[in-house]
């Protein structure tokens, strides 16, 4: 395994939440794909003048546009010698940067596309494309790594879990399901495949399969993913009280869980009993004060109790959360 693979293994989750976080904060669009071809689209005026040179010097963006222009043109050679010189006079440019890191990107050169884009990170930590294609690239250096690793140990339950993992982390369910299911045909006790399994079949509202693999989990292991799982299922299913049943053993077991407390007080209140609703759901928002969903049922248990007040303030709440949050 090589150095940037083992760093890009390592650091995989941090970028992709560091990108994630960017994102919202500056509102910007996501670039094309990092595994697009060398003819995938660029984003128009993708290197900002400001973030190359100063304000008002038209010569570094031109540079950036047109090794961009290259690089979508599928001229790579041209693309990596206009974004290389550029590089020369503003060696600090993270457009000019990620355009060597795509070329690298392109000609499946993984491990020089993670080493530029690292160096960019470090110095522009909160640059939206820099984080994306890092992003992108430590995700399919670690994937690479974990089919290695099940291809030399092809008996390896961990390995296909390993695997499943890093294919779930691409949003790669459908292969991820399969390297969970391989990885439970060979342990089938194994509790983090049993849980990743039941949460993808709970993502596509498989609740049956879902909660067959939690009930599974729970004999090897209790564990908060288990019951919230189940709950959420059943709740789901309009099974109140037995959600109930399990969304308190699930809160019990990790009392901060906001997803939890809500989804207990919408057990509750699907059970008709709103002043029992409220307490968990008051929690709840004080834990994650931007969550709009728990303000939402909040406001409904308080409608439900007859406190219109307080219904029509977590109401507003929902409505201000909404119209604030970065489209």
């Amino acid at each position: 395994m090589t150095a940037a693979a083992r760093r890009a293994t390592a650091v995989l989750a941090t970028w992709i939440i560091a990108a994630s976080s960017a994102a919202v904060a500056t509102q910007s669009a996501a670039p094309a794909p990092a595994t697009a071809p060398a003819k995938a689209s660029t984003r128009k005026g993708a290197a900002a003048p400001g973030r190359v040179a100063a304000a008002g010097d038209s010569q570094p963006a031109a540079a950036i546009a047109a090794a961009n222009n290259a690089l979508a043109a599928g001229d790579l050679d041209r693309a990596v010698t206009l974004a290389a010189g550029h590089l020369r006079q503003h060696p600090h440019s993270a457009a000019a940067r990620v355009v060597v890191a795509r070329v690298h990107i392109a000609r499946d050169e993984l491990d020089a596309a993670w080493q530029e884009l690292n160096r960019a990170a470090g110095e522009h930590p909160r640059d939206v494309d820099v984080l994306y294609y890092l992003g992108q690239v430590s995700g399919q250096l670690a994937a690479r790594q974990f089919e290695r690793l099940v291809q030399q140990s092809p008996v390896s339950a961990r390995g296909h879990q390993l695997l499943a993992e890093s294919l779930e982390a691409q949003e790669r369910r459908s292969d991820a399901e399969r390297e969970y299911e391989a990885a439970l045909a060979i342990k089938p006790d194994l509790l983090d495949a049993l849980l990743g399994l039941a949460r993808l079949k709970r993502i596509r509202l498989d609740c049956d399969g879902a909660k067959a693999l939690y009930t599974r989990a729970e004999a090897v292991h209790p564990t908060f993913d288990a019951a919230y799982g189940i709950g959420a299922c059943l709740l789901r299913e309009q099974a109140h009280d037995a959600a109930r049943v399990q969304l308190e053993r699930a809160v019990a077991r990790d009392p901060r869980s906001a997803v939890a407390l809500v989804g207990l007080g919408s057990a509750l209140l699907g059970l008709n009993r709103p002043a029992d609703a409220i307490p968990p759901l008051e929690r709840a928002v004080a834990i994650e004060p931007a969550m709009d969903d728990g303000w939402y049922v909040l406001g409904r248990a308080y409608q439900a109790a007859g406190r219109a007040d307080q219904a029509q303030r977590a109401f507003a709440t929902v409505e201000r959360l909404r119209t604030e949050r970065p489209r």
